[in-house]
């Protein structure tokens, strides 16, 4: 499975290859390569947001107005400004938007906000039952395959005497979108089936899962979110400039084999990992701590998160 945070499907070629002849499969891809999809529903005010962005003159002020607009997506920033995880070094406690947007910079509140809108639009989506079963399932695993990046980045620093350009925080939130296409796949499909076609859906899935990574690479690229989140979506690099010693790519692969590791999946000995020695340092600390520590430390990040 080439998507990095699928880490929890098994794949069947007899299925993909059956999904390849599909109508679906002929129309979706055809829907991605005009660039016709449609986009998951977000908040009025995130949409501001990320307009507003956009705008030279607009002031840490300006986004702390459109976000008081919505409680339930302050709150979420809040609790980031408030966390361990998205402000170490914090001292006092944050009580007001504007001071939480100052404390996390436009950026990380546009990530904070939209993963927080697209981790309840999974766990809320009102397709088929099975289309939601999934979306419902894709949401609890992108929190840990989200919170295993934040893991791996934190352990990869601890073993680096140099400063890195990868931030936990950051990885957390790459993590959380690396899967968004997934629900415009499965919205393409529930179209489809409202039109009176049909499609077994242990068929469909495998066309899901095949296109999750092209329909992620189109909403990030159309909500403004930067190389790092569309490589990891996609699972292949993108820069033409040199690289760091380690990206955000190299960290989601090494989460995704952790959690391969842990689920002893068959299809980890045809997962190679390309690490600096730091990295295989993280690496193998990881892999040898037993379910249970690994389990707790995964929680801990997801705690510390507050997402």
């Amino acid at each position: 499975m080439d998507h990095l945070s699928f880490f929890w499907v098994s794949p069947d070629r007899d299925k993909y290859l059956r999904s390849l002849e599909t109508e679906f499969y002929k129309r979706a891809v055809e829907t991605v390569r005009v660039n016709r999809l449609t986009l998951p529903p977000l908040p009025d005010t995130i949409l501001s947001i990320q307009r507003a962005s956009q705008q030279a003159d607009t002031t840490m002020r300006d986004i702390a107005l459109l976000l008081m607009e919505d409680p339930s997506l302050s709150g979420a920033v809040l609790k980031a400004a408030n966390s361990a995880l998205f402000a170490p070094r914090a001292t006092g406690q944050c009580k007001n938007i504007q001071t939480a947007v100052s404390r996390l910079g436009v950026d990380r509140v546009l990530g904070i906000i939209t993963a927080t809108a697209i981790y309840q639009l999974k766990s809320d989506a009102m397709f088929s039952r099975e289309c939601n079963a999934l979306l419902k399932h894709s949401a609890q695993r992108s929190r840990e395959f989200a919170a295993a990046m934040a893991l791996v980045t934190q352990t990869v620093r601890n073993y680096c005497d140099e400063p890195l350009a990868i931030e936990p925080e950051k990885a957390l939130i790459v993590g959380l979108l690396a899967d968004i296409g997934l629900y415009c796949v499965i919205g393409e499909f529930q179209r489809f089936v409202n039109q009176g076609h049909y499609l077994k859906f242990d068929i469909a899935e495998q066309v899901f899962f095949s296109l999750a990574g092209d329909c992620s690479r189109l909403v990030l690229k159309q909500w403004q979110f930067d190389r790092d989140f569309i490589e990891v979506a996609i699972n292949n690099k993108l820069y033409t400039k040199p690289r760091p010693d380690i990206t955000y790519l190299d960290v989601a692969r090494m989460a995704n084999h952790l959690l391969m590791f842990r689920r002893n999946d068959d299809a980890i000995e045809e997962h190679d990992v390309e690490i600096t020695a730091s990295g295989a340092d993280a690496l193998y600390e990881l892999s040898n701590l037993d379910d249970h520590e690994f389990s707790r430390q995964l929680n801990q990040v997801i705690e510390a998160s507050s997402i």
